[in-house]
């Protein structure tokens, strides 16, 4: 079956134009798997038989437009079981012929259809045997999928429960976890126990360690403020730190800065300026407060005489006494004289050092004894200090460790809603794509598409439906944009094994030429004995003359090329034989120019010989 067939058919049936029909334009048809049945039926059962002449054409024309109307179905049966043949119709012996050879053609073409359909039942019977076969094998997986499906239904009911069970503990556990972060009721504040150290009041801490704060301010400024600043150099309103024993430059007391220091050198220098004459005066106190000693026992030695009534009876021994003493009275102040202007100074500069040191071993002695009183004292303010720090270093210790704790569990509550978020955002996906009616069975059938069904909004528009003149999407306009893509899918199909084809023809007709090149190529040559030759003998003849010749030509045009340098450097050496060449080049292109150039040096040589 082909077109040519298909065009014999229609000549065969008086088709006006069948003459003019291509064979190679028709072949297109043939490769359509969906026409190929009626093509098939159409070339083979089609005769003149099945065709009405233009009389009966008319005739049921005529019929139509009666008001008889026309027999169809049981009533036309009807009518051909009641009618007769008439017995006086007489049959001729061409009309039998006619009918003979009628009756031949249409047992051929009955025994071709029926070779024809024999092969399609063939055909039919393979393809059914292969449906089955794929039948047999779809049931096969459909048991697998059926069984695959019900242990997937029961793992997702499995998993479903275990989501579930695993929520409700995650409920509890933050509903618990909720209870104990929530504050107690203020009714039942005092029956809660609270269960977090940052639940409890600290009002009362706070109010005992101010009041204990009061209490130690008041015992350092009653032992270190109250009498005792002045001992140690301070104010009363001063501020009382504690004494660094190990740092010599931190000092309280009185003496113990660089200025003080400064000051008390020069309060030496001055003590030392001053105590030579400081020390004089005071001995010279010291004598006379010795001698008004010895004045006031010698007024009473005489006044005990006057009373006992013996100062008048013995005046000689009195004058005797009175001359004896002022004697050793001079002699006395002689020799204090003689003290005071010479040993006395010296004996005084010699007690200024000791004085000195005396005067230093006394302050350091009393700022010995004011350091120790103040460490003696400070130990009692040290030790509640350093529990009143301990105290609240270990409060601040304990706030930090259950924060952290509380970060902890804030991490991974919000590392739990996280998930959870996450999880819920799959779960409103899938809801929507199940909610695509294109997933759901339909209740009854629609002719038209869901205006919610984009799957089917999108493969309309994939198969280019033309929708321009519809209200409504339908699905015959989309199973007729399928059949359409099934008829390009069947043409590209059938042109891509028409392009291989010739691809093939055009492969194999290169191969041949191929093969023609390589004969000529090897001339018959053979491998056995090295590579082939690859030129045929004339044509490597040729080629080896025209290496050469092309070998002597190079050879002349360097010896030209030689031959022109030599004579170029010759005409440059000689100007004669260059303006020689070039009169000589006027001869033969430009005699004009040649005559100027004659009539122009007799010019001058006239000129010249004038």
């Amino acid at each position: 079956m082909s077109a040519k067939q298909m065009i014999a058919v229609l000549q065969e049936l008086g088709y006006p134009k069948a003459s003019k029909l291509d064979p190679k334009g028709l072949e297109w048809m043939f490769e359509n798997e969906a026409m190929l049945p009626f093509l098939e039926w159409f070339c083979n059962s089609v005769s003149t038989a099945n065709l009405l002449s233009k009389a009966e054409v008319e005739q049921f024309h005529s019929f139509e437009n009666s008001e008889e109307g026309i027999l169809e179905g049981e009533q036309l049966e009807l009518a051909l079981k009641n009618m007769k043949v008439s017995q006086d119709e007489h049959v001729s012996e061409a009309q039998l012929e006619q009918e003979i050879e009628q009756l031949t053609d249409s047992l051929e073409r009955s025994q071709k259809r029926k070779q024809s359909l024999i092969q399609k039942r063939n055909k039919l019977s393979l393809h059914h045997t292969s449906l089955s076969h794929t039948q047999s094998k779809l049931s096969q997986t459909e048991t697998r999928v059926r069984a695959q499906y019900k242990r997937s239904l029961d793992q997702n009911q499995t998993d479903n429960a275990k989501i579930n069970t695993s929520l409700e503990q995650l409920v509890e556990t933050v509903g618990q976890l909720s209870e104990i972060y929530e504050l107690p009721v203020q009714e039942k504040a005092e029956e809660a126990m609270p269960m977090f150290l940052s639940q409890l009041s600290l009002d009362e801490y706070h109010q005992k360690e101010e009041r204990f704060s009061q209490e130690l301010s008041h015992f350092t400024k009653k032992k270190f403020f109250e009498g005792i600043a002045d001992v140690a150099g301070q104010s009363e309103g001063s501020r009382y730190e504690i004494l660094e024993i190990n740092d010599p430059s931190i000092s309280l007391i009185k003496g113990g800065g660089q200025e003080v220091n400064i000051s008390q050198c020069k309060e030496l220098s001055r003590i030392q300026k001053s105590f030579p004459a400081a020390k004089l005066k005071h001995i010279e106190a010291k004598l006379a407060s010795t001698q008004a000693d010895r004045r006031l026992e010698t007024a009473e030695d005489i006044l005990k005489l006057i009373q006992a009534g013996e100062f008048a009876k013995d005046h000689n021994s009195i004058n005797e006494r009175l001359s004896d003493t002022d004697s050793s009275l001079q002699m006395v102040v002689r020799d204090l004289e003689i003290l005071s202007q010479d040993e006395i100074p010296g004996l005084i500069q010699e007690s200024l050092s000791s004085q000195v040191s005396h005067i230093l071993t006394g302050d350091y002695n009393l700022k010995l004894a004011r350091q120790d009183y103040f460490i003696s004292n400070q130990d009692q303010v040290i030790h509640p200090l350093v529990q009143q720090r301990a105290r609240n270093e270990f409060l601040t210790m304990a706030f930090e460790l259950e924060n952290r704790n509380h970060r902890d569990i804030h991490r991974l509550l919000v590392a739990v809603k996280q998930l959870l978020q996450n999880h819920l955002k799959d779960w409103h996906a899938r809801m929507k794509m199940m909610d695509d009616p294109m997933l759901t069975p339909a209740k009854y059938k629609r002719s038209t598409i869901d205006s919610r069904d984009g799957f089917a909004k999108r493969l309309h528009n994939v198969l280019e439906v033309d929708n321009a003149q519809q209200l409504f999407l339908t699905y015959s306009s989309l199973e007729e944009g399928a059949d359409r893509l099934k008829q390009v899918y069947s043409m590209s199909c059938n042109q891509a094994e028409t392009a291989l084809s010739n691809k093939e023809e055009i492969l194999e007709a290169l191969e041949q030429n191929m093969h023609g090149c390589e004969e000529m190529i090897y001339s018959g040559s053979s491998t056995t004995h090295g590579q082939p030759s690859l030129t045929p003998p004339q044509l490597q003849s040729a080629m080896t003359q025209l290496e050469g010749m092309l070998g002597r030509l190079e050879h002349s045009i360097k010896d030209i090329v030689r031959n022109l340098e030599q004579k170029k450097q010759t005409l440059k050496s000689d100007p004669l034989l260059y303006k020689e060449r070039k009169l000589y080049v006027y001869f033969f292109t430009n005699p004009a120019c040649l005559r100027q150039l004659f009539d122009e040096m007799s010019s001058r040589l006239q000129a010249q010989k004038m």
